[in-house]
């Protein structure tokens, strides 16, 4: 419960920081856009800027701050690991 309140609220601000950001350094040429269009382009980069930039490291810092386990590679030959995966079938 402790990470995932701390990854909400990190997003949050993380987003509210790049809408103002964006707001700040394109605003004025955004104003001219019908709302639609405005919100459109504002949404386009936050999602694109969230999912690739922020969130990857976010997270990580979070998980290492909450002391929750990384989840790692699946151990070989489970139903996860595909440990038969190499083997050439002729």
């Amino acid at each position: 419960m402790r990470v995932r309140l701390a990854m909400t609220l990190m997003a949050w601000l993380a987003a509210f920081a790049v809408v103002m950001a964006l707001l700040a350094v394109f605003g004025d040429l955004l104003a001219a856009l019908p709302m639609a269009a405005r919100a459109a382009v504002i949404s386009g980069v936050l999602v694109t800027v969230m999912v690739n930039v922020v969130m990857p490291r976010l997270s990580t810092v979070i998980i290492r701050w909450a002391g929750a386990p990384r989840p790692g590679p699946a151990p070989t030959g489970t139903a996860t690991g595909h440990a038969d995966q190499d083997t050439v079938h002729s």
